[in-house]
C-alpha cells in the first residue's frame, strides 16, 4: 500500500498533498493523530515524574501548531502542485508519525522516555521533510 492510501485508510478524511491548503491540512491531521495518541499514553500511564510531564506537555504543544518554518516558502510555491500529488517524502514521514501514534497504545510508563525521543526526532524529521519540499518546485 502506499503512504498516500494508508494514510487515509487511517485517518478519515486525510486530504493529501495536491495544494497548499491540502498540504497544511494533512499536516494538522497528522500532527492531531499523534497528539491524540500521546494524550491518551500519557492519561494511560497517571502521573508520569515531572522531567517527564513537561516533555509531554511541549510535545503536545508542539503538535498543536504548525512549524512557521516548514511552511514559509509555502507562500512562494502554493501556486506549484507537487509533481504527482502522492506527497513523495513528506508522505512518508507523515506514515512514521502515524505509525508512532499507533505504538502509543503499548507503550508502559517504563518506556515512556523513550518514546517521546521517537515523537521529537518524528516531528523532526517531518518538518525537515516539509521544508525540504517547500524549497523544491
Amino acid at each position: 500500500m502506499d503512504p498516500l492510501e494508508l494514510l487515509r485508510e487511517k485517518i478519515v478524511g486525510f486530504p493529501g498533498y495536491d495544494g497548499d491548503l491540502d498540504r497544511r491540512r494533512s499536516d494538522e491531521f497528522v500532527r492531531a493523530y499523534l497528539g491524540e495518541a500521546l494524550t491518551e499514553l500519557a492519561a494511560r500511564c497517571g502521573e508520569l515524574p515531572p522531567e517527564l510531564q513537561q516533555r509531554v506537555d511541549a510535545l503536545k504543544l508542539r503538535m498543536e501548531f504548525a512549524d512557521p518554518k516548514s511552511f514559509a516558502m509555502h507562500r512562494l510555491v502554493s501556486n506549484i502542485p507537487t509533481s504527482s500529488g502522492d506527497g513523495g517524502e513528506v508522505a512518508g514521514e507523515d506514515v512514521a508519525a502515524v505509525e508512532l501514534a499507533d505504538r502509543a497504545s503499548a507503550i508502559d510508563t517504563g518506556s515512556v522516555a523513550r518514546y517521546l525521543d521517537d515523537v521529537t526526532a518524528t516531528l523532526d524529521s517531518r518538518e525537515a521533510a516539509m521544508r525540504s519540499a517547500a524549497t523544491k518546485p
